[in-house]
């Protein structure tokens, strides 16, 4: 049922996982993509009817700024809504990410992030040092997770020689490895990799695919 305006609101009940720093991340999420095929009602609708409370977003969709209108507008309180973002490698490095952080809460309209993660283990092709490239990345990172900024940090799409290589320079083990995931596609050893240390797998797929 639909709750009309006068109507007091009551927080649904929703299930979490814990993270390696304790915080409790909600178990399903509304994940999005590039912005033409953003909808903003079914968002809103997402979060105020269904009980949806982790939104996945990134810089590359270009829709940040639409999330946080939304999360407004469906008037459900910001500390229940776990927002997650990514970071596009074309603003990798130390300097960039810090900005570029501040910019997406300044679209997002929040004054922290939930979960920050690297989109990609990849680097721009004008990258002459990747591993130094997404150490100093990781650092800015870090700095953010220590300044209580974000709650969690993580990464996307990193496989288990990504892992390897970019444990190495980390102060903060990753809180998160997001990667795609579904019957067709199940990385057992990825997932065994990452549950050995302490990262959280999260998996990300569309519910429904062009054509079938």
């Amino acid at each position: 049922m639909t709750r009309g305006t006068d109507e007091i609101y009551l927080a649904p009940k929703f299930h979490y996982v814990k993270l390696s720093n304790g915080v409790q991340m909600p178990k399903l999420g509304l994940g999005m993509s590039h912005k033409g095929g953003y909808s903003h009602s079914a968002v809103v609708y997402a979060l105020r009817e269904c009980g949806y409370r982790l939104i996945d977003t990134a810089v590359r969709y270009s829709n940040e700024h639409q999330i946080g209108l939304a999360i407004k507008e469906s008037k459900v309180p910001r500390k229940e809504v776990f927002i997650t973002t990514k970071l596009w490698p074309a603003q990798y490095g130390y300097e960039s990410t810090l900005i570029d952080f501040q910019a997406s809460c300044q679209r997002l309209a929040v004054n922290y992030i939930d979960l920050y993660l690297m989109h990609w283990p990849e680097c721009p092709s004008s990258c002459t040092d990747r591993r130094q490239l997404l150490a100093d990345t990781w650092r800015a990172m870090e700095l953010l997770y220590h300044k209580g900024l974000c709650r969690a940090i993580g990464v996307s799409n990193f496989w288990i020689a990504d892992l390897q290589r970019f444990l190495l320079d980390c102060t903060v083990v990753p809180h998160v490895n997001q990667v795609e995931c579904h019957p067709y596609h199940n990385p057992r050893e990825l997932i065994a990799y990452c549950r050995q240390r302490g990262i959280q797998f999260e998996v990300c797929e569309r519910a429904f695919r062009p054509g079938g």
